[in-house]
This record gives C-alpha cells, structure tokens and sequence, in this order.
C-alpha cells in the first residue's frame, strides 16, 4: 500500500518535471526567435497575408459567430489560429497544442482545417499565400495582445501582409455576464470558471471597461486599423455586416451568418439546438434570466460598466431597473 507520506513527494515531483519542461521549451522558443528574426529580412520578403486580422473579445461575446462569418465572407486561401497565448508565436502555439493532443483540428469548416504538417511548415516560417489569416485572443488585456516584444516579432511570427486590421468584438454587459455565468462546465477537457479571466490586474467587468475605452479612442494599444464590431447590431442588421466586410475588404455574401460555431462550444443558453438557424436565437434578452441574481448585480456595479455600455450600446429598453 502507498504510504500518505509519499503521495505529496509524488505530486511535488510530477509538478517540478512539469515547471523543468516549460522552463526549457521557453529557452528552446526563445533561441528558435532569436536565430528567426536575426536571419529575417523584412525588405526581401513577398507578401504572404493579404488580410492580416487580429480578433480580440471577451468568451461569450460572439466572437466564434463572428470569426466564423469573415472566415466565409472571404475567397480563397483562408485560415484560423483559435485561443492564441500573448507573446507567443500563433502558428507555434497551435502546433505544440495539436501535437501534444495527437491529432489535427476537427475538419468541421474547410477554411479552418490543416494537418499537422501544415501548421509544422508554417511554425518553421514556410508560409503559404492566404487570402485571409485570423487568429483570435480571449479574455487577454490589450496590453499583453499587443505588447511591443509581439509587435516586433509579428512578420517573423506570422509573415508579411498588405493588409493589418484589428478587431474588437463586443457584446452589452448585460447579455455578456448573463452568458458568462451561464456557460456549463465542460463533460470533456479543461474547466474554466467563466468569471475569471487570463489577467492578474482585471477583473471580468474591469477588462470589459478596459475594451470600451480602447473601441472609444481613450487608450490606444492596438497599433493596426481598428474595427469595432457591436454585435449586437452584427446579430440583426444585414446593412451593418455589409459595411463591417467592405472595411475589411472582403466581398459579402453573409455566408455562415446562422452556422453555430463548434469552437466556442455553441450558445450558453441554447448550445447547438439552432444549428444552421442562428437567427432563432434570443440572443439580446439572455439578462432577464439573470436579473435578479446577486452575482449577475455585483458584476453590473463594477464602476464603469453602466456608463460605458451606454457610450457604445446606448440605452437597453428593459436594462433602466439597473439604474434605479
């Protein structure tokens, strides 16, 4: 029989392996930049990315729909790199993720799916043409997403592109924290409790604040062509998504508009019962159900929160007991 005295050696010991192998992977990805970026000449390199574009949202903000949709608007070579870590190389980051689960991204859209080799070539610098690469951040600070040490590595990283956007998504706190505090625990793989966020400085509602003086011109973080996308207003108005896809430059045929996106694992409230009818979905009332809530209030205190989504959302017909 294991004694009890030596499980806590055991665990101390699986965690010290663990701490030893990211220590030298982060030496291993330091030396591989550094010989990239020595040997990298930005004058001499074709122009791989025609579109360039960087999602940054908070989860349940409907940033898969979204992603989803440009990724359909757009002809030709398209690609996707899903949950990028900050600082960190994207193709990288998606390789190691891949390989360490023995298996490539499921091929539930053709435009997001590669093998393994694919996303090995592209880590190594190999590039190939895309008509559009998206890649996408969550729940991350804007100062992390757009650190100047990633800045200055991103062509390295990712290749040269005629065109750089980036791209907020952003759902009304209201619907948002419903949402969040919604979201069921996963049968499979990692949890994560939805009121936590990847910041040590922020808290959920605080980072949403945080996103809204970003949209609205107070701090300036995001270097490239910003884009605002109230999804609200992407959810209803067919007017409205035709001019967010003329901004990026894409043509418009509102393909994917009702597809239930797989990477975000569906609605919180509906999960994927309205596939290929997204439309059905009450997606601008999910906070009545939470209404009376104390969580869903304490978050809706946050200072901040109540000024600022109505900055951008403007007035909520029913959200005014909020206020009271």
């Amino acid at each position: 029989m294991l004694s009890v005295s030596k499980v806590p050696k055991r665990k101390i010991g699986k965690k010290f392996n663990y701490l030893l192998r990211r220590s030298l992977q982060e030496v291993s990805h330091r030396l591989e930049d550094y010989a990239r970026s020595f040997s990298y000449n930005s004058n001499s390199e074709p122009i791989v990315n025609q579109r360039e574009i960087r999602v940054i949202g908070l989860r349940r903000s409907g940033n898969h729909a979204v992603i989803n949709w440009i990724g359909k608007q757009a002809k030709g070579n398209s690609i996707f790199i899903n949950h990028v870590k900050p600082l960190e190389n994207p193709y990288r980051n998606q390789y190691e993720s891949q390989l360490n689960l023995q298996r490539a991204i499921e091929k539930d859209a053709d435009w997001k799916y590669r093998d393994l080799d694919w996303w090995r070539q592209e880590r190594k610098g190999n590039f190939s043409d895309k008509c559009c690469l998206i890649y996408s951040y969550e729940d991350q600070e804007l100062e992390r997403v757009a650190h100047p040490t990633f800045e200055r590595m991103r062509e390295v990283y990712l290749g040269k592109s005629q065109h750089q956007f980036d791209v907020i998504v952003m759902r009304d706190p209201f619907n948002l924290f419903a949402s969040r505090l919604q979201t069921k625990p996963r049968e499979e793989g990692p949890n994560f409790d939805m009121l936590e966020i990847y910041s040590k400085r922020y808290s959920l509602p605080e980072l949403w604040v945080a996103y809204a003086k970003e949209v609205l011109g107070e701090t300036s973080f995001l270097g490239g062509k910003k884009i605002f996308i109230n999804y609200s207003r992407w959810f209803l108005e067919e007017d409205y998504r035709r001019q967010i896809a003329a901004e990026l430059g894409l043509g418009f045929s509102d393909a994917g508009l009702n597809d239930i996106s797989k990477a975000g694992r569906g609605s919180s409230f509906d999960g994927d019962r309205f596939a290929g009818e997204a439309y059905r979905m009450d997606v601008l009332n999910r906070w009545r159900s939470y209404a009376e809530n104390s969580a869903y209030l304490r978050l809706l205190k946050t200072e901040g929160v109540i000024e600022y989504s109505r900055k951008l959302f403007g007035d909520i017909p029913g959200t005014e007991i909020f206020t009271v």
